[in-house]
């Protein structure tokens, strides 16, 4: 997963069969996941270790054998807990998978519903109840069947993330529509702040043109702001900044310097200081140890 993107360009799958997974570790001194979305939905199982997951506006504590499903369009991103790092898997799938793209009884019945918000789905899936317990299994099978491939794959990953879905629908409760539609607007236009910083991080952003450009007061855009990233905007700015310079630091050879300045900072100390609070070493280190990583 391109983890320098807002909103995922990469597709996961193919049109014809649109799921992937991913099996990863991630060290404790590394980023998890950077704030993004997609319009897949997602089941992410940490199978080593432990990892602090926000999705929306929920935290979730996610230890070994526990997962999070993350709804299409969600906000999320993470972080490592402990200093071992942390191992998981995780299963992205267009809705198409589920029932196909026509409008069918499944599609009609179950996928839509779950597509708009209708259902008040469980963020944190743990072994407390008992369909939880029988999805948090069924997505173990799956990521094994995921390394092996045997013949048949597709028709069985395609029935066991039905069934996935079936289970995951059996924890939930209709969603208070008004109040869901509310929040789902806000979350819109944080967005499209987050899109705007996007296109125009390597200039100045001013936080009253950040707020003017989703038609929202200063003062309103930057408690809202918070409340959906967990950031600041000044915050995820000086983070996305960063960001794009590990990129360059990865694929580049440039001064440190010129890097610095194209990406937004206009201090050379300050991004440091910056750089080092997100990936836990200087520029050169990080540079040196992608270098050295190969």
């Amino acid at each position: 997963m391109d983890k320098a993107l807002l909103k995922e360009a990469r597709r996961h799958g193919s049109p014809a069969f649109p799921v992937s997974m991913y099996h990863y570790h991630c060290p404790p001194d590394q980023p998890l996941l950077d704030l993004h979305w997609h319009e897949e939905m997602e089941f992410f199982m940490v199978t080593a270790g432990r990892a602090s997951l926000r999705v929306g506006t929920e935290n979730c504590e996610v230890s070994a054998g526990e997962a999070v499903f993350v709804p299409s369009g969600e906000l999320h991103s993470g972080s490592v807990l402990g200093g071992e790092g942390v191992s998981f898997s995780a299963v992205v799938f267009h809705a198409d998978l589920l029932s196909g793209s026509s409008p069918d009884e499944i599609r009609e019945r179950f996928v839509r519903p779950l597509l708009e918000g209708k259902y008040e789905v469980p963020v944190l899936l743990d072994r407390r109840n008992g369909d939880s317990a029988a999805l948090l299994d069924l997505l173990g099978q799956l990521f094994e069947l995921d390394r092996t491939r045997p013949f048949g794959y597709e028709l069985a990953v395609r029935g066991m993330l039905q069934t996935c879905v079936s289970l995951l629908l059996r924890l939930a409760a209709r969603a208070d529509q008004p109040r869901r539609t509310a929040a789902a607007q806000r979350t819109e236009r944080i967005k499209a702040a987050l899109e705007y910083i996007e296109r125009r991080y390597a200039e100045p952003i001013r936080l009253g043109d950040l707020a003017s450009a989703v038609s929202m007061s200063e003062a309103y855009f930057c408690r809202l702001f918070k409340r959906i990233t967990a950031a600041t905007p000044v915050e995820y700015i000086n983070l996305y900044r960063v960001r794009q310079a590990a990129i360059l630091l990865r694929s580049t050879d440039r001064k440190i310097t010129d890097i610095a300045l194209e990406v937004g900072f206009r201090n050379l100390s300050y991004f440091n200081t910056v750089f080092r609070q997100r990936f836990g070493c200087t520029p050169t280190e990080y540079r040196r140890r992608g270098a050295a990583g190969g």
